[in-house]
């Protein structure tokens, strides 16, 4: 696919051709040198374009299917890339705890549906203090709730930087969502790319318009304006609760 060699046993791990724009877009969104936590890996879906269309410099990828993280191991290599590679088989949040996988990534992706919402506080512990970096935040989500779900991902991923001492100066920038295909009936699976982190390190707006608004979060609409993001709005019903409809415990 693309040039990407993958191997998989097909009877224990997932497979989505619907998912080829995305990873494409996705290597193509990775800078040379580029630093990457692929926080749920599988068997390469996003690892393997950010390594070899993408050319980063290293990817740490997480993945806690031992089926896809033996078949992952195998991809980097048969792509020749398993140098820049250091795979971690386990729940990536306490990977990230356990190989001290903080301040040092440019770029963190998030593939994982219906919700990537509990590993969003890891996400932002690993990017990099100075110049923080790019988010890219998978969910399954309503069309009518997309920009309110965008808007509320920029206000949590705001409230987790501040908690985790990421520096008073830091943004949230939603800069694009990228519809991947659909879920369901009215449900399509979304990805939003985030920047997180010192206005002068982004230069896609007037960094005096985000630091005037309340929570220094919001979306970069298609006319270039900025559309801030309340600091009381409420979840969508997208979001994973105790009681909701996504109200799965190794979620959260």
């Amino acid at each position: 696919e693309q040039g990407i060699k993958q191997s998989f046993d097909i009877t224990r791990v997932m497979f989505s051709r619907g998912n080829v724009s995305e990873k494409i877009r996705f290597g193509k969104l990775v800078k040379e040198g580029d630093v990457v936590l692929d926080m749920y890996a599988g068997i390469g879906y996003y690892t393997l374009p950010a390594l070899i269309h993408g050319r980063a410099s290293f990817v740490y990828a997480c993945e806690w299917n031992e089926h896809a993280a033996n078949a992952l191991k195998f991809n980097v290599m048969d792509n020749k890339v398993g140098d820049r590679t250091k795979i971690m088989v386990g729940d990536c949040r306490k990977l990230a705890k356990q190989h001290n996988l903080v301040n040092l990534a440019d770029r963190v992706s998030l593939g994982l549906l219906p919700s990537s919402e509990g590993g969003w506080r890891t996400a932002i512990r690993a990017l990099k203090n100075r110049c923080g970096g790019w988010l890219h935040v998978h969910g399954n989500v309503p069309v009518k709730e997309a920009e309110g779900w965008a808007l509320w991902v920029c206000r949590e991923l705001s409230n987790f930087a501040r908690e985790e001492g990421k520096g008073d100066n830091f943004i949230i920038l939603c800069s694009h969502m990228e519809r991947v295909k659909s879920f369901a009936p009215t449900i399509c699976h979304y990805v939003a790319d985030i920047f997180v982190g010192p206005p002068e390190f982004q230069s896609l707006i007037d960094n005096q318009i985000i630091l005037e608004s309340a929570t220094r979060a919001g979306i970069l609409q298609s006319d270039s304006s900025f559309l801030p993001s309340p600091a009381d709005i409420a979840p969508p019903s997208c979001a994973l609760s105790p009681d909701g409809v996504l109200s799965q415990e190794w979620m959260r």
